[in-house]
């Protein structure tokens, strides 16, 4: 990165989270906060730019719950379906004796993608949601 073309900045953190911080970006190999920070900023507005502009996009949804929950699984199932041509596959794994994870692999309009996760997140027994998605590669 050309030096002349950053900007210094000063960031106040509390003692705590700034240890937890150099210990992460420590464990991941950078060598000094700034890298940390950049990358950091990037994919925060990556990921919110991405919400935003809508467009294409390839991700996963995941989700975890109660599959004890009554119609919880039926109710994903049926969401899942009702957005077929965004969805590319799931894949379910048992976490323990009550709960369960659903791997949801997307491909489409990102706004699309974002509906089925909202939808997902109302289900009631769904516990946990996130979406991790990136723009489509061209």
């Amino acid at each position: 990165m050309d030096k002349q073309h950053t900007q210094r900045i000063g960031v106040s953190l509390p003692p705590k989270l700034l240890d937890k911080f150099d210990n992460m970006i420590g464990e991941m190999g950078y060598n000094n906060r700034s890298e940390a920070i950049r990358d950091a900023i990037r994919n925060y507005m990556l990921k919110n730019q991405l919400k935003d502009e809508g467009g294409d996009g390839v991700g996963v949804i995941l989700i975890t719950y109660d599959h004890h929950r009554r119609g919880v699984t039926e109710l994903i199932t049926d969401i899942q379906h009702h957005h077929i041509s965004v969805i590319e596959s799931s894949t379910h794994l048992h976490l323990d004796k009550n709960n369960c994870m659903e791997l949801i692999i997307v491909r489409g309009e990102i706004r699309e993608i974002q509906k089925i996760k909202n939808k997902l997140s109302s289900v009631a027994g769904v516990k946990q949601t996130e979406l991790i998605i990136t723009s489509t590669i061209r």
